[in-house]
C-alpha cells in the first residue's frame, strides 16, 4: 500500500478526551484525509466494530483512545484471519498511551496531519494468547502482557474514579495492590531457558512502557522479532517500589532479584488460576502459552526522525 485515502476511525466512547476529538482532530484529518468515524458504547465494541471494518475496504482502522482500544482494535481486526489486513493506527488519547510512546506517536493536531502525508507502514510483531487448559479464544497485545501484581493494579483501576488524575489512580492502585498482593511460583518454560520462581511482576514486552510511563523494557522493539521478559522475583515492597521509580525515568532496575531475558515464545504457568492482563485489558487466567508473531502487522507512524 502507497497511500492512505479512506481511514476508520474507532473512537472510545467514553474518552474523557472525546470532545477535543470532535472539535480539533476530526475537522484536521478531514482536510487530508477521507475518514469515517465508530464510536464505541459499550464494553468490546471496539473488537466487533474493527472486525467489521476489515470487510469494508478501508485504507486503515485507526484506535482513538488508550493502549486498551487499541488492543480491542488488534483482536478484532486479527480475529477475522484475513490474508489482507488493513494498516492499524492510533489516536492517543487515553489515560496511558504506552505504546504511542514506544512508536512516537503523538495527540496534537499537527503531527496527526501529517502523519497522513509523510509516513510509514512499519510491520510490528503482535505477541499471541492461547489458553491450553480451556476454549477460551487467543488473545493478542501489541504492547505488554503480564502476570503478578499487574493484573490486579488493572482491576483496581477499572474500579477507580480517576478524580485526580490517571497517574494518581494508578499510584494509589498499584500501593494498595503491593500490601494485599501474595507472590506465587510462576513457572517460565521457553524453547532456550526455563525460570522457576516466587514473583511479584512478569512482564512480556513487545513495547518499552506500561503503566502510564513506565519504561518496563527499555531495550523492547515492536519489531524483532523478540519479547523482552522482565522478571522481578522475590523483592520487597520498598524494594520495587524504588526500582519502579528508577524505569518510569528511564534507567535500568538494578537489583539481584531482577533479570531481563529474551525468547520468542513462553509457556508460563502457576499451581492455582493466577490472572493475566495485556495491554491494560484482564485477558484471563494461566496457564498460557505466548507466541510473537513476526511483523504480523502494518501500524502507521511517522517517518523515523520526523
Amino acid at each position: 500500500m502507497s497511500d492512505v485515502k479512506k481511514v476508520v476511525i474507532i473512537l472510545n466512547g467514553i474518552s474523557l478526551r472525546k470532545n477535543y476529538f470532535y472539535s480539533k482532530i476530526l475537522p484536521a484529518l478531514q482536510t487530508v484525509v477521507h475518514v469515517t468515524v465508530q464510536e464505541t458504547r459499550s464494553k468490546n465494541d471496539a473488537v466487533l466494530l474493527a472486525s467489521k471494518a476489515v470487510s469494508q475496504s478501508f485504507d486503515a482502522i485507526l484506535a482513538a483512545g488508550g493502549d486498551g482500544t487499541l488492543n480491542q482494535v488488534l483482536n478484532g481486526v486479527l480475529h477475522e484471519q484475513s490474508n489482507n489486513l488493513p494498516v492499524l493506527g492510533l489516536v492517543p488519547l487515553g489515560s496511558g498511551n504506552d505504546f504511542a510512546r514506544t512508536v512516537n506517536v503523538r495527540s496534537d493536531i499537527e503531527f496527526l496531519k501529517n502523519l497522513f502525508t509523510d509516513f510509514t507502514f512499519r510491520p510490528v510483531d503482535v505477541g499471541k494468547i492461547s489458553f491450553p487448559d480451556s476454549k477460551e479464544p487467543a488473545r493478542y497485545f501489541i504492547n505488554i502482557a503480564d502476570v503478578g501484581m499487574g493484573p490486579y493494579v488493572v482491576q483496581r483501576l477499572l474500579n477507580s474514579d480517576r478524580l485526580f488524575g490517571s497517574l494518581a489512580a494508578y499510584y494509589v492502585a498499584i500501593i494498595k495492590t503491593f500490601f494485599t498482593y501474595r507472590p506465587f511460583v510462576l513457572k517460565m518454560t521457553t524453547p532456550l531457558w526455563k525460570w522457576s520462581g516466587m514473583i511479584r511482576s512478569v512482564a512480556i514486552a513487545n513495547g518499552k512502557f506500561f503503566g502510564n510511563g513506565i519504561g518496563i523494557a527499555p531495550v523492547a522493539k515492536p519489531d524483532d522479532g523478540l519479547f523482552s521478559c522482565f522478571i522481578a522475583g522475590k523483592i520487597s515492597v520498598i524494594d520495587f517500589i524504588l526500582q519502579n521509580g528508577r524505569l518510569r525515568k528511564g534507567k535500568r532496575p538494578i537489583h539481584n532479584e531482577i533479570q531481563y531475558r529474551e525468547t520468542d515464545s513462553v509457556m508460563l504457568e502457576a499451581d492455582e488460576a493466577q490472572p493475566i492482563e495485556a495491554d491494560g485489558e484482564l485477558a484471563g487466567n494461566l496457564p498460557v502459552r505466548i507466541e510473537l508473531l513476526p511483523k504480523k502487522i502494518g501500524f502507521l507512524m511517522p517517518v523515523e526522525g520526523k
